[in-house]
């Protein structure tokens, strides 16, 4: 109660503040030029759609999630830690053309101490050139950092609170120091967290199973970033970044399972569960770029390499009424992936157009430690059936080849061929049994945009791959309880998607594309019911075919409200195997209307109220409820922008997850909140020197994130 009068004590002046600062000589600008031009709020160019940051008001002071979700297409989901391309699939997140090996909470929360006047664009890439790696389902999104740090010392400092059922806390400080050669920048962040969430799932069928698990989910991470750079010459550069990530996570999960058998027989399962995570996390990146000539021709090479080495472990208690037994268990396990990889690019621009090329080569191993042990009378007892061990690597090697040329001021091409060859093996010591496959595949994509006036068409076209990752392959069991588990399965093979897109831009503020995509060999997570035991594994089992389109449009009225509206739909026509279902003829629509009202003359107060809603939907055999979300939120600038406060309200209706699942012989069902609703108050103050700027270099990391 103390720390909520605080906070809102706080808010309360701090307005007061703000409103001062009207009857103070403010500089503002209206409009952000370059070279005298106003910057345009969206791009299109052959291969992807630009987001200027710059030009948009709602993104002002906000951090990188959220400027990310004013972003045309994108949707950034905080319940479900999930970024996507609204009518597809999640993506890829990028940082200056570098695969972030984050997912989930940890990438939102990675992307929330990025400060929305850090960055310059954001890329939307639904169709990826031959240039990035294959990997990923239907897209990327490239986040373009200011290049530009200023010389001598600069600084940012950034602390946050955000109120749910707990409170959660996080700090983040930069330091950066140039001179005209030298680069160095020290990052540091520090987060500490907790939420509750409420699961519940039912499958009915022959026999039935209800489970319900009430969990909060704690996290405690700190995380250093070490960046370095030095100019050898005018021509030549050296760099390197290291990133220690030390995070220490936890549950504690109240689960009560119902399960009634085909004859009628009831059992009530009542399980405690103490988990608790220890994941320290090593990246190291070099980089040597070299300028050929004046005219843009470039040599770069790059080095990686990743280690984490997951510490985790399990205890938990059930009660099986029926007889009143109770059984004590512990599990521990070491899960230790490690991605080493090399990489050389050529880039030559001639009169008659440029060229890309480049040779890639990335190794991933990755093994697992399960111990499984029975409590009996303070005993450990080692349940060999239950221990797993299970080791993999993969090999990929990869060339590709681009071209693009121009034509006059209206037309602009790109076209790519990019072949990977993959070798893979895993082993099963507990079992005596592995698996080995090596396949090699190629990857082409082509671009060509049309401008005219206000006018820009594109049409592009590219095919993916979508590895599946270490959790999804990894036969290592999460036990519920000592009847109910999942596991990842090794014979998943990996999916291929065809992209095939037309967009159109006018006038920098209307978006719309069309798009069709054909995935093949897709794979996911699902149930099964054996006796009293729920088994989850994953197996590829759908091939699908969508058709969908997206239309957004922004701007700016009566000098004092921006609003962005977007409005996104597809149809989807599914076939599926290995499994016993029928697939339903999918479809979903949704659409958002985001607002920001500026409150005062010299544009230092901003509201903002985001509405959201996705509109019953289908896929394959599953169907979704209707989810909306409501947020809300102030936004100052003080101290000609260098201190900023942003206070935001989020799903204020509370919306829970629901859905079905459809099998011939069951149905599944879930209905889970993750405590959306919240509180959030942040504050940002920048320092720093505003002499002559300098440019900084960024790695380009990609395939780490299948760690995950």
């Amino acid at each position: 109660m103390k720390k909520t009068f605080i906070i809102a004590a706080t808010f309360l002046y701090i307005s007061f503040f703000a409103q001062k600062q009207d009857t103070l000589q403010v500089k503002n600008i209206d409009a952000v030029t370059i070279n005298g031009k106003k910057k345009l709020l969206l791009e299109r160019i052959a291969d992807r759609l630009i987001f200027n940051v710059e030009a948009s008001i709602a993104s002002q002071g906000m951090d990188g999630a959220e400027t990310l979700a004013n972003v045309p297409m994108l949707k950034v989901d905080d319940n479900l830690g999930n970024i996507s391309i609204t009518g597809k699939s999640s993506v890829n997140v990028m940082i200056n053309g570098r695969m972030l090996n984050l997912s989930g909470t940890a990438l939102l929360n990675y992307l929330k101490t990025i400060r929305s006047e850090n960055i310059a664009k954001i890329e939307v890439i639904t169709t990826p050139p031959a240039k990035y790696e294959a990997q990923g389902n239907s897209g990327l999104i490239n986040i373009i950092l200011k290049k530009n740090q200023n010389l001598g010392w600069s600084g940012s400092l950034n602390t946050g609170l955000n109120q749910r059922t707990y409170s959660s806390g996080n700090i983040n400080g930069t330091l950066n120091y140039q001179t005209e050669k030298l680069s160095l920048s020290l990052k540091t962040g520090y987060l500490d967290g907790a939420k509750r969430s409420v699961e519940n799932y039912t499958i009915l069928g022959a026999s039935q199973n209800y489970s319900r698990s009430v969990r909060k989910d704690m996290w405690k991470e700190l995380t250093p970033n070490l960046n370095f750079s030095y100019k050898l010459n005018k021509n030549s550069e050296i760099g390197m970044e290291y990133i220690y990530a030390h995070e220490k996570s936890g549950m504690d999960i109240a689960n009560e399972t119902k399960n009634i058998s085909s004859n009628s027989t009831v059992e009530n399962l009542l399980t405690n569960t103490f988990h608790r995570e220890k994941n320290p996390t090593h990246t190291l990146s070099v980089y040597y770029d070299l300028k050929l000539d004046s005219l843009g021709k470039k040599l770069s090479f790059a080095g990686n390499f990743f280690k984490n080495n997951s510490d985790t472990n399990v205890n938990f208690s059930t009660l099986k009424q029926s007889d009143n037994s109770i059984q004590d268990v512990k599990t521990t396990s070491i899960v230790a992936p490690q991605v080493f990889s090399l990489q050389g690019d050529l880039e030559l621009p001639f009169s008659f157009g440029t060229i890309e090329t480049g040779l890639k080569f990335n190794q991933f191993k990755n093994s697992t430690d399960l111990q499984y042990f029975n409590i009996i009378n303070n005993q450990y007892i080692s349940d060999l059936q239950r221990v797993n061990l299970f080791e993999y690597q993969e090999e990929n090697y990869a060339a590709y080849f681009s071209y693009a040329k121009s034509f006059g001021e209206h037309w602009e091409t790109k076209a790519g061929i990019r072949y990977e060859n993959t070798q893979a093996k895993s082993f099963t010591p507990s079992t005596n049994l592995g698996n080995h496959y090596n396949y090699g595949q190629w990857f082409p994509s082509a671009f060509v945009s049309y401008k005219e006036k206000k006018n820009v068409f594109s049409l592009s076209y590219s095919r993916r791959i979508n590895r599946p990752s270490m959790s999804n392959l990894n036969p290592f069991r999460w036990y519920e309880n000592p009847y109910s588990y999942s596991s990842g399965n090794p014979l998943l093979k990996p999916s291929y998607i065809n992209n095939l897109e037309l967009g159109y831009t006018y006038n920098s503020k209307f978006s719309a594309s069309i798009y069709y995509l054909k995935l093949k060999n897709g794979f996911g997570q699902f149930s099964l019911l054996d006796g009293i035991s729920q088994i989850g594994t994953y197996l590829n089992y759908y091939d699908n075919n969508f058709y969908g389109f997206n239309v957004s449009y922004t701007d700016k009225f009566f000098k004092f409200w921006e609003t962005s509206l977007s409005l996104n739909g597809s149809l989807t026509d599914s076939k599926v195997y290995n499994i016993e279902a029928q697939p339903q003829k999918g479809h979903s629509v949704s659409y958002s209307f985001n607002n920001t009202f500026t409150l005062n003359k010299n544009k230092t107060l901003f509201f903002f109220l985001n509405y959201s809603q996705d509109l019953p939907y289908k896929n394959v055999n599953s169907s979704f409820h209707n989810f909306s979300n409501l947020n809300s939120g102030i936004k100052i600038s003080l101290m000609e922008k260098q201190l900023q406060i942003n206070a935001t309200v989020t799903n204020i209706f509370a919306q829970k997850y629901r859905g079905d699942m459809y099998f011939s012989d069951n149905s599944q069902h879930f209905n889970n909140y993750w405590d959306g609703r919240g509180f959030r108050l942040s504050v940002n103050y920048i320092l720093g020197n505003n002499k002559k700027k300098v440019s900084t270099k960024s790695i380009n990391f990609e395939e780490k994130d299948r760690a995950q």
